[in-house]
């Protein structure tokens, strides 16, 4: 499954190595953590849940397993929050 970032409602700041999503719609700030921000990130710059896994793990040291449930999380999070959606294949 591919995201795409929803650019026409959100707007991405990093703040060191966190980030912060302004919604133009709700008006509301949401803080991303080191984690969360590299996965909105990764999806703004069209890089694959692959590359960005690659990321996490190589960046954390952490297993395949444990990155994929952290991973589905934050995604999770991010589709609930509309900052993301999936991206409709033609």
């Amino acid at each position: 499954m591919n995201y795409i970032f929803n650019e026409e409602r959100v707007l991405l700041t990093q703040l060191g190595e966190e980030g912060v999503l302004y919604d133009i719609q709700t008006n509301e700030y949401f803080t991303l953590n080191e984690t969360l921000f590299i996965i909105v990130d990764g999806i703004k710059n069209g890089l694959t849940l692959t590359e960005i896994g690659e990321v996490l793990m190589n960046q954390y040291d952490i297993d395949k397993e444990l990155c994929h449930q952290e991973m589905t999380k934050g995604i999770q999070q991010l589709l609930e929050k509309d900052i993301i959606s999936e991206q409709k294949n033609a």
